[in-house]
């Protein structure tokens, strides 16, 4: 698995918790702020794998 790719899922994984723990366990304000963090989190992973270089062997000649 590639590295950005490896940061995408850990960054879905954690956004998931997030969201569980600002659903279940805070109050609304907190829990809020917790799911725009998680949202943020994978926005800023995606981000990252969009901005990436091309692989080179796919590069055409």
């Amino acid at each position: 698995m590639d590295s950005k790719t490896r940061t995408l899922v850990l960054s879905i994984i954690a956004a998931v918790a997030l969201w569980l723990v600002g659903g279940f366990v805070f109050n609304m304000y907190i829990g809020m702020i917790c799911v725009m963090a998680g949202i943020a989190l994978v926005g800023l992973a995606a981000g990252n794998i969009m901005n990436s270089p091309e692989p080179e062997h796919t590069k055409a000649p």
